[in-house]
């Protein structure tokens, strides 16, 4: 019996040590392929992209019922549906938030939590107005990446509707990555995108052939006009 229990050995110290190491490194290699950061950004993009095309269906539903869309019918608003549009989803313009019936088409939402006119007109659902599009920039943790985006162009580029975003994963702003989709580069006649009025875009532009860092560095908001767009439809 005894010699039994003297055959009967445990790991050493050093043999512990290099399991221990071994797991460490293979646990450090699963979190560099799966990186969680670039998940939970992809997941976030996919939300976003559904979300703009509910947008984008709401616009169509109203100007089916209406012969005008959002931006037109807001109090002090002379815009034809010829006519090329930009707005963003903090503004009454968009149809998401606002008073529509007091506020210019670019001015920002009063308060976040009255239903703008794709809302109050049941093209939308309420649940929209909880989300962070309609949350000013001073809010903590926001920022203008966080905003849907529209895009109107004039009958003379073919009078089309666009809601774009700012996608955060890293593999969706590379256009070359992607080939079922093509990445938006939005190109304004004033070449100011921070303020509420003006920042007309003159075109938008499919972005081809550049990597993931490509025209991105600028987001818009700060000064530039170079953020990348991926846009419904």
């Amino acid at each position: 019996m005894k010699n039994k229990i003297n055959k009967m050995k445990g790991f050493t110290l050093v043999e512990l040590l290099i399991v221990i190491a071994l797991i460490s490194i293979l646990s450090v290699a699963v979190l560099a392929t799966i990186n969680p950061i670039e998940q939970s950004n992809k997941a976030r993009d996919a939300s976003v992209q559904n979300d703009a095309a509910e947008v984008l269906n709401a616009y169509e539903r109203y100007y089916t019922n209406t012969q005008h869309y959002p931006w037109m019918d807001v109090s002090g608003s002379s815009i034809t549906v010829d006519e090329a549009y930009f707005g963003r989803s903090t503004q009454v313009g968009f149809g998401l938030c606002g008073n529509s019936s007091t506020s210019d088409d670019r001015t920002a939402c009063e308060t976040q939590k009255t239903p703008g006119l794709i809302i109050s007109t049941q093209e939308l659902k309420d649940s929209f107005l909880t989300k962070n599009y309609t949350k000013t920039i001073s809010d903590t943790g926001y920022s203008y990446q966080d905003q849907l985006y529209l895009v109107k162009q004039s009958a003379a580029q073919g009078n089309s509707v666009y809601v774009c975003y700012v996608p955060k994963a890293k593999s969706n702003r590379n256009p070359v990555a992607n080939s079922t989709w093509t990445l938006k580069q939005l190109t304004f006649v004033d070449g100011v995108v921070s303020g509420e009025n003006g920042a007309i875009p003159s075109g938008i532009t499919d972005v081809v052939g550049v990597g993931s860092s490509a025209t991105y560095t600028t987001l818009l908001g700060n000064g530039g006009n170079d953020t990348l767009f991926r846009c419904v439809p």
